[in-house]
This record gives C-alpha cells, structure tokens and sequence, in this order.
C-alpha cells in the first residue's frame, strides 16, 4: 500500500524558465548545454540550472506554502554584443513570470540575486558567457 503524500509537490522552475524562455524569447534554453557543432548552431543560447533556494513553511498543519528557488541563467553568444543584449531580454523575460501559471506552478514573485557579470568561458573560444542569477517564488498552480 503506498502512503499518501501530505505535502504540496512543487513545479520544476527549471522547466518554469526554460519554457518562458522559449515561449517568449524563442531563443534556444535548456538545464544542460548542447556539445561540439550543435552548441555553435544553437547561439544565442541560454542555459537555466537551479542553485538552490529553500521550502517555507510557516502553517500549524506544516504545509509548504511556497518554494523559493534561486536559478541561475548563463548567456552563451557569438560576441559580447549580442550576449549582452539577449541578457537582457532573458532579465526582462524573468521579471515578466511574476503573476503567471506556467509548467504546472504558479510565479508569486521575481526578484535578481546579482546582476549580468562575464563568466570565464573556455580560453581560446569565440563565445561569450554572461550570467546572473534570479529567485522564484512559486507554488504549485
């Protein structure tokens, strides 16, 4: 006999921001990078992983009542220029969740950890890798 869960069970806000990415933006957005011919083809790439973040509870039955995730979105282009600019239509895109249902959780709020920074890609590479890092606070939809 399985045992019934109690506890809410959260959306994946990986697979939150990967699909806004890719609904709104149209640009290619994945959890793991595309390697050798099909990265190069894939540019502007955006690659979204979860980096931590934490549960809260606060009900007297203990029910979670919210995730707080923190994700972090790295930018892979074939120059500064155009890793800078999709930067920023990934920040704009990010903020944009707030408020919506999608993938199976719901955005309560959006907020950036720290802001775009070059991040050291491979020596000798013609890509640029920006990041920054977001939180989500999300609940199942």
């Amino acid at each position: 006999m399985t045992t019934p869960l109690t506890s809410l069970v959260f959306p994946d806000v990986e697979e939150m921001v990967v699909n806004q990415i890719l609904e709104v933006l149209t640009y290619e957005a994945a959890t793991v990078r595309p390697e050798g011919d099909a990265f190069t083809e894939a540019l502007p790439f955006v690659q979204v992983a979860r980096i931590g973040g934490a549960r809260v509870t606060s009900t007297f039955q203990g029910r979670r009542l919210h995730d707080d995730a923190r994700i972090s979105l790295d930018v892979y282009g074939a120059s500064r220029v155009e890793a800078t600019d999709v930067m920023a239509q990934v920040r704009a895109a990010v903020e944009q969740m707030q408020g919506t249902s999608l993938s199976g959780g719901f955005v309560l709020r959006t907020w950036e950890e720290t802001g775009p920074a070059v991040r050291p890609e491979e020596p000798n590479s013609n890509v640029t890798r920006l990041g920054y890092s977001a939180g989500l606070r999300v609940r199942p939809a």
